[in-house]
């Protein structure tokens, strides 16, 4: 008797059947677990702390220069930083 080799169409199916399982749950936990509402909230903090580092290279801190702060800091002047 010949050996059979390849894969058979019943396997295929329940590969194929697997697989579609699979990507109900996957779409059910995401949709259910708020994984977008959570992942759109982290976008909006990266915005936010990108932002604010950009203020910081640009010798901003809490919407004052750096040069300000310094001279009221020398000057005996609360910067309110």
């Amino acid at each position: 008797m010949r050996a059979q080799k390849g894969i058979t169409l019943i396997a295929l199916v329940i590969t194929v059947i697997v697989m579609l399982i699979l990507v109900a749950v996957t779409i059910t936990v995401a949709t259910n677990g708020n994984l977008f509402s959570h992942a759109g909230n982290a976008v909006k903090g990266t915005k936010n702390a990108v932002l604010h580092e950009n203020d910081l290279g640009n010798g901003e801190v809490n919407g004052k220069t750096f040069n300000y702060i310094v001279e009221n800091a020398l000057n005996g002047i609360d910067a309110g930083v």
